[in-house]
């Protein structure tokens, strides 16, 4: 396993987390496809191309963003954890495509 596969699987859990703990559910939704899909593409069974967009640039935001909104809303431990494993997946992901970029 690959650190890739491990922090897509990580994204998803932490969603899938933020998901049932009911914390900002619309957003841990959006969160929660996102991983999906990045699970998915790292596994190799999702193949996305887009012509002038960065993938990585734009599952990386929508893990971090709704991730550190999720974490200003959340109470309880489980709910806090799981907003912080999503929201630094998401900020890894954007380094490393920004960093790609240039």
């Amino acid at each position: 396993m690959t650190l890739h596969v491990a922090l897509a699987v990580a994204a998803l859990v932490a969603s899938a987390i933020l998901v049932f703990s009911s914390v900002a559910r619309p957003i841990a939704a959006i969160a929660l496809v996102a991983s999906g899909v990045e699970v998915a593409m790292s596994l190799g069974a999702l193949r996305l191309h887009v012509a002038g967009v960065p993938l990585g640039l734009v599952l990386g935001l929508a893990l971090a963003i709704p991730g550190l909104l999720a974490w200003l809303r959340a109470a309880s431990k489980p709910a806090v954890s799981a907003a912080s494993v999503l929201t630094l997946a998401g900020i890894l992901q954007v380094v490393v495509s920004v960093q790609g970029r240039f």
